[in-house]
């Protein structure tokens, strides 16, 4: 099982500030930092949603070999 964080662009694209919240928001969820983030841009390239799951039990994890 996993927890979906995922924010939106308030206006026309996401700030920095938007972008640092939902950085801030994923790590106070759990995210250990290797999740794959996905995205949403408009035509003209700017970002409009940001997501990413993190696991919520640690065996939930995928094992990454390093």
């Amino acid at each position: 099982m996993a927890k979906k964080i995922e924010h939106e662009a308030a206006d026309n694209g996401m700030t920095l500030d938007e972008v640092s919240a939902f950085v801030a928001d994923a790590f106070a969820s759990g995210a250990k930092g290797d999740e794959i983030v996905h995205a949403a841009v408009t035509l003209r390239q700017r970002l409009r949603s940001a997501r990413v799951n993190v696991p919520v039990q640690p065996e939930d994890r995928p094992h990454v070999e390093k």
